[in-house]
């Protein structure tokens, strides 16, 4: 955990996308083992920006997609993206079943497990998504908005949310955004939740072929602590109460 300081909101132009979430959201830690699933208390920038490009093949036909997903890619690798979520977040913790591949088996036979997960279940009010669009021209901007407008799933299957609109903000971001923990000096007495988000990292915004890395059908590959690196994040989520079954969270602004 780290303590509150809010000094981190820079100067820039922001568009701000936001959704209400439907169901509830998962997305594993990237250290988490796939039998201890513990849940992130937020999206990442990674995630999200993957979001993003894959909207393009649902708002475009055909070979236009692909190119318009190459433009967005070049456009928003390294575009700073902060997440202001609900004001309160109930983790609940569970067990499910899934299949594995069985030790010293062929190739492609599973038995049935179980799996620790963890679940965030939000307030009904919204998740903010910030993206720095400072420099970017009104069409750019316009298309961003449309991508984002398309987006109604963010971090594992079935974390389904509703887009209920956009704005733009110039200057300093409102507080109650995550920001990246620089060092860990603590400055004040109301504690913060911090995780590792990952992201797009410089390796990959510079390679000729970052998206064919980030591609399914892609021929490279991304590498983590290169291609994706991890980056402390204060959430502005302080603890309040848990249990064998939950852990509360609220949001401090």
């Amino acid at each position: 955990m780290a303590k509150e300081n809010f000094t981190n909101s820079q100067d820039g132009e922001w568009l701000i996308l936001s959704y209400l979430p439907v169901s509830l959201f998962s997305l594993r830690m990237t250290h988490a083992t796939n039998k201890g699933g513990k849940t992130l208390l937020v999206p990442t920038p990674y995630a999200f920006k993957m979001t993003l490009i894959d909207a393009c093949f649902r708002v475009f036909e055909g070979s236009e997609a692909e190119i318009k997903a190459r433009q967005v890619f070049d456009l928003i690798k390294d575009c700073e993206i902060k997440f202001n979520p609900p004001s309160v977040c109930i983790v609940q913790n569970t067990f499910v079943k899934i299949r594995q591949e069985e030790r010293d088996a062929p190739k492609g036979f599973y038995v049935p497990t179980i799996a620790y997960r963890e679940f965030c279940f939000y307030s009904n009010d919204a998740l903010n998504v910030a993206l720095g669009i400072k420099g970017f021209s009104k069409d750019i901007v316009t298309l961003l908005k449309c991508l984002g407008s398309h987006i109604n799933c963010i971090g594992k299957r079935g974390s389904f949310w509703q887009y209920v609109g956009d704005s733009i903000c110039e200057g300093k971001l409102p507080k109650g955004y995550t920001y990246n923990q620089e060092n860990e000096q603590l400055t004040t007495g109301n504690f913060l939740w911090a995780q590792y988000l990952d992201n797009f990292g410089e390796p990959l915004c510079n390679a000729i072929d970052g998206f064919d890395r980030i591609s399914t059908y892609g021929s490279g590959t991304v590498k983590l602590g290169e291609h994706r690196i991890l980056v402390k994040t204060i959430i502005p989520y302080r603890f309040v109460q848990s249990s064998k079954h939950f852990t509360q969270y609220e949001k401090i602004v």
